[in-house]
C-alpha cells in the first residue's frame, strides 16, 4: 500500500484574480480539508473562501476580504467537499408493497423527502446507475436535492435487470438495452432494432446526458445460474466504444466468476464488492470449511482483486447490500434512533406491520430447517467476505469509491442518506483509513465519473457544494454525522432543515 500522506499547506492559496466586490457567501477561519487524490488530503489553515453564483471564486489567506451577503465564522470547524454517493436508486421507496392501499401515498411522500434525506447526511451529488434524464428531472423537482446524474443501463434480453420483459416491451422499459445475436428482432420496428445495435445505445445515452454506462454480469443467485449473460466480445466492444466517447462503464457483478468476466472486459468501475466467493453455503462460519477449499477460494479471490488493482478499476464495496439483507432477515431487527432522522413515525409503523414486513418474510424462506439466527449468520458471513475483499484492495492501493446501492433490494433497512453514512462507517470498520475514506467519498468518485471539473475538491471554479463539519473527519468517521451546514450551490443551509421532523412541520 502506498503511504498515506497529509499535506499541511499553511500558506497555500487557490485564489483567482477576482475583484474584491461583494459576494454571496464568505466562510472564514475553517480548516479546509481538500482531497487531492486517493492518498492525499491538503489541510489548509488560516484561509477564507468566497462563493458567488453557486461557484467557488476564491480561496485565500489575504487580509483583504470581499464584502459578503452572508459571512460564516467557522472557527474550530472543518470544510470539506460535499459527498458523492455513486450508486443509488431513486425511483422507488425501499420496501414498497404495490398492493398496499397506501402504496401511492407512501411512494409520493418518499419521493418528496428522499432528496432531503440525502442532504441531511451530506450527500450533495448522487449517481443512479439505471435511470434516465427524465428520472433525474423528476428527482430534482421534488424539492431540495443533491445534483443528480445517471448511467444508461444496458441489460440484454432476458438478462439481469430485464428478466420477464418481452422483447417488444424491452425498448420501452430499458431504452439502452444491448442487442445480441439471436434476439427476436422481428418484434421491433427497424428504427428500434437500429437503436440497440452496436454502439447506438451508447451514442443515445451520451446525447441524453448520461455520465456513464452500465453492463450486467449476473447469471443468477444461489443455486440458479440460468440468467443469460452478455456475450463477452460484445461487452469488450461496448466498453471500448464507451471509453472512446468519454463514458466510463460500470459493471454489476459480485461473484468471483462474474467479476472475472467484468475485469476481462476492461470495465472502469466495479459496481459491487466481491462478497460471493462461490463457497459451499453449508456452514455458518468460514472456519468450518475444509482447508483445501479455503486455499482455493483465497487464491481465486486474490486473483480477481489483483486484476482490479492492476487495471486500476474503481471499486464500490457496497457493503450496504449484504448488511441490509442480513438485517431485514433478522427477526430481532429494530429501527434505531438514526432511522428517525429520515423516516416519519407513520412510515416506521408501516414497516413494522405485517404488510410492511413482506420482504423480511420472503428473505426467511427457502433456507431449509435452520433457525433465523443461523440464516442471519450465513448472510453475515457473506458480508464479512465483502469486508475482507475491501480491506485487501485498500491495503494494496486500489481506487475506492463511496457507493451505497440504496436500496439494494426492497429492504426497509436501507434508507437514502442514512445508508450512505452507514456505508462510510462499514468501510471504516473494514480497515479503510480516514484519508482514503474522504477521498473515496469525494475526489475519487468525481474522477471516476469524469465530473471532477465540477466536484470532488475545493477549488476555484468548482460548484460550491460543500459541508461544514463540527468535528474532524480525519480523526473519526462520526464527523460525517456532525454536520453544521450543507452548502448547496452556494446556499448555506442548516443541517437540521433536512431532518424529518423539520420536513414534517413544513408540510
Amino acid at each position: 500500500m502506498k503511504k498515506q500522506t497529509l499535506i499541511f499547506a499553511a500558506c497555500c492559496s487557490l485564489s483567482s484574480h477576482a475583484l474584491f466586490a461583494a459576494v454571496d457567501l464568505r466562510i472564514d477561519n475553517a480548516t479546509i480539508l481538500n482531497p487531492i487524490d486517493k492518498h492525499q488530503v491538503n489541510i489548509i489553515s488560516n484561509h477564507w473562501l468566497a462563493i458567488q453564483d453557486g461557484k467557488i471564486i476564491q480561496v485565500s489567506d489575504s487580509s483583504q476580504k470581499p464584502d459578503a451577503a452572508q459571512v460564516i465564522d467557522a472557527h474550530g470547524q472543518y470544510l470539506i467537499p460535499g459527498l458523492t454517493d455513486s450508486h443509488v436508486h431513486l425511483k422507488t421507496m425501499p420496501g414498497l408493497l404495490n398492493t398496499s392501499p397506501r402504496a401511492r401515498q407512501m411512494q409520493t411522500a418518499f419521493l418528496q423527502r428522499q432528496g432531503a434525506n440525502y442532504l441531511y447526511y451530506g450527500v450533495t451529488q448522487v449517481i443512479d446507475p439505471s435511470n434516465t434524464a427524465t428520472g433525474m428531472t423528476e428527482f430534482t423537482a421534488n424539492g431540495p436535492a443533491p445534483d443528480a446524474y445517471f448511467c444508461g443501463a444496458m441489460p440484454v434480453y432476458q438478462g439481469y435487470n430485464a428478466e420477464g420483459l418481452s422483447y417488444s416491451k424491452l425498448h420501452q422499459h430499458k431504452p439502452y438495452f444491448a442487442a445480441q445475436h439471436g434476439d427476436p428482432a422481428h418484434e421491433l420496428t427497424q428504427s428500434q432494432v437500429h437503436a440497440h445495435q452496436g454502439a447506438q445505445p451508447l451514442t443515445r445515452m451520451k446525447s441524453d446526458g448520461a455520465t456513464c454506462a452500465k453492463l450486467y454480469f449476473e447469471d443468477g443467485f444461489g443455486e440458479n445460474s440460468a440468467i443469460p449473460l452478455i456475450n463477452q466480445e460484445t461487452a469488450k466492444q461496448l466498453v471500448e466504444s464507451a471509453n472512446s466517447m468519454k463514458l466510463p462503464v460500470m459493471a454489476h457483478a459480485n461473484a468471483i466468476d462474474m467479476q472475472q468476466l467484468a475485469v476481462d472486459a476492461n470495465i472502469n468501475v466495479m459496481a459491487h464488492g466481491l462478497w460471493n466467493w462461490l463457497a459451499p453455503n453449508t456452514a455458518p462460519s468460514e472456519s468450518e470449511l475444509p482447508t483445501n477449499v479455503k486455499a482455493v477460494l483465497d487464491t481465486n479471490v486474490k486473483a480477481v482483486l489483483d486484476t482490479i488493482i492492476e487495471k486500476d478499476i474503481a471499486y464500490q464495496a457496497t457493503l450496504n447490500v449484504m448488511n441490509a439483507l442480513a438485517k431485514v432477515t433478522d427477526n430481532t431487527f429494530t429501527f434505531s434512533s438514526e432511522y428517525r432522522t429520515v423516516l416519519p413515525p407513520s412510515q416506521i409503523a408501516w414497516y413494522q406491520s405485517e404488510p410492511g414486513r413482506w420482504f423480511s418474510r420472503e428473505m426467511g424462506q427457502g433456507w431449509g430447517e435452520i433457525s433465523n439466527q443461523q440464516k442471519v449468520a450465513k448472510l453475515e458471513q457473506v458480508f464479512s467476505q465483502g469486508q475482507r475483499a475491501l480491506n485487501y484492495l485498500y491495503k494494496n492501493g486500489a481506487t475506492l469509491l463511496l457507493g451505497s446501492d440504496t436500496p439494494p433490494a426492497p429492504t426497509y433497512v436501507s434508507q437514502p442518506g442514512l445508508s450512505t453514512y452507514q456505508e462510510l462507517t462499514m468501510m471504516d470498520q473494514a480497515g479503510v483509513d480516514l484519508v482514503s475514506l474522504l477521498s473515496a467519498a469525494t475526489i475519487n468518485n468525481a474522477k471516476a465519473f469524469a465530473i471532477d471539473y465540477q466536484y470532488g475538491s475545493i477549488a476555484v471554479g468548482k460548484v460550491a457544494n460543500l459541508l461544514l463539519l463540527n468535528s474532524n473527519p480525519l480523526q473519526s468517521v462520526a464527523a460525517y454525522n456532525d454536520i453544521e451546514y450543507v452548502i448547496l450551490h452556494g446556499s448555506a443551509i442548516e443541517r437540521a432543515t433536512f431532518h424529518i421532523d423539520a420536513l414534517e412541520k413544513s408540510e
